[in-house]
């Protein structure tokens, strides 16, 4: 409240009774976000929801003791500011604090979800110290446990092979490639599930995959750890499944919509094999029972210029499955990579699929510095929808 005027309110629903006679666990009962911002605020209690005020947060944080907060309990009653006590026995204590978001965190490889891709995974089945990769998943929450169907799909033949792992509240695991689909490239999708193999909201999984492979330009080997991207489902309802199918909507609707375009920031020149930059890019299938993504993509990339002009210049890859491409090895024009990007300078690209549907990706360099990272989202598809078989859970 703003004086005796309402500014924003946060509702927080249960459906059935909670009740917690140790500890109020620390699950937000109340979320403002900005105006722009469409997500949910947070994960909240089990068989809750939590609907987020809107308001304006830059002009709260910037006259704070101009606000205050009003807080009003269905059953309970409310003592000294910031602070209630809930019925039962014994009572419970709780901290009521407010938590302020930006948008930026809106879509990301820093924000939890309940559908993540791992945009890159790869091992030699001869060599597995030459080439793997070690995927890391964890539950972040401190209540719920989580059943999680994870897809890794083939980037040869879009082939998934899935397998089920179950964590306890706030667990982590990890594999490697090897061990489970050795001498394979491609993606890993992550979705969490109920016991009977229907998708759910569980805005909690994080996690990142840890890849090793060689560097020709090194001689050797490099390692990059790529965190995965993070997919909010927006509503609190499980998906339905329809004769053993469940559609996940990515549409800002049911889930947080894919990104139609994509940049790879700070490509350095790749004059002399200093460096060695590869760019990675798919389109998720949409059947993950198997299938595949044809589409082209349009690639622009900018120089680093003088003055004030900065040069571009365009070309087109294909897409079936998942792509890899050297950046030296683009067919660019008017310019070339070699001219673009000349000794000493650095550049940026883009990548847009020519429908306007989902791309991810990542890119990896070896040289001067060895590192990577995933593609940036820049634009979003306004809807993209993914199928996957609903079975029930397996115990690995």
């Amino acid at each position: 409240m703003r004086g005796d005027k309402y500014v924003s309110t946060s509702r927080l629903t249960f459906a059935t009774e909670y009740k917690n006679e140790l500890v109020f666990p620390a699950m937000p009962i109340a979320s403002f976000v900005p105006p722009e911002m469409t997500s949910g605020g947070g994960q909240p209690f089990p068989n809750a929801t939590l609907e987020p005020g809107r308001t304006d947060l830059t002009r709260i944080s910037l006259d704070p003791s101009a606000f205050r907060l009003l807080w009003s309990l269905s059953a309970g009653v409310m003592a000294t500011p910031g602070r209630a006590v809930l019925t039962g026995a014994p009572n419970a204590f709780v901290d009521l604090v407010l938590s302020m978001v930006t948008s930026s965190l809106m879509v990301g490889d820093q924000k939890p979800g309940s559908v993540l891709f791992f945009s890159r995974y790869t091992s030699s089945a001869s060599n597995p110290a030459r080439e793997d990769t070690q995927i890391n998943l964890t539950n972040s929450s401190p209540v719920s446990a989580a059943y999680v169907r994870i897809f890794l799909v083939n980037g040869s033949s879009c082939s998934p092979l899935s397998l089920d792992v179950s964590l306890n509240p706030q667990q982590a695991i990890s594999f490697l490639a090897s061990d489970v689909d050795p001498g394979v490239k491609g993606y890993v999708v992550a979705v969490a599930i109920n016991q009977q193999g229907q998708p759910v909201q569980l805005n909690s999984l994080i996690g990142n995959a840890i890849v090793r492979q060689p560097a020709t330009n090194l001689g050797g080997t490099f390692t990059t750890l790529i965190s995965a991207m993070g997919f909010a489902r927006r509503l609190g309802t499980d998906v339905p499944n329809v004769n053993g199918l469940a559609e996940l909507i990515f549409d800002d609707v049911n889930y947080d919509r894919l990104p139609s375009q994509v940049s790879f920031d700070s490509v350095s020149s790749q004059a002399s094999a200093i460096n060695l930059t590869s760019l990675s890019v798919f389109r998720p299938i949409r059947d993950l029972r198997g299938g595949s993504s044809v589409v082209p993509m349009q690639v622009t990339a900018w120089g680093q210029g003088t003055g004030s002009t900065t040069p571009t210049s365009g070309g087109t890859i294909s897409n079936a499955c998942y792509t890899d491409v050297a950046v030296g090895s683009l067919r660019l024009t008017p310019i070339s990579v070699a001219q673009l990007l000349p000794a000493g300078t650095a550049g940026w690209v883009s990548v847009t699929p020519t429908d306007s549907l989902p791309v991810l990706g990542v890119y990896l360099n070896s040289g001067s510095f060895n590192g990577g990272g995933n593609a940036r989202p820049i634009f979003f598809s306004n809807e993209y929808r993914m199928t996957i078989p609903v079975t029930p859970f397996v115990v690995q």
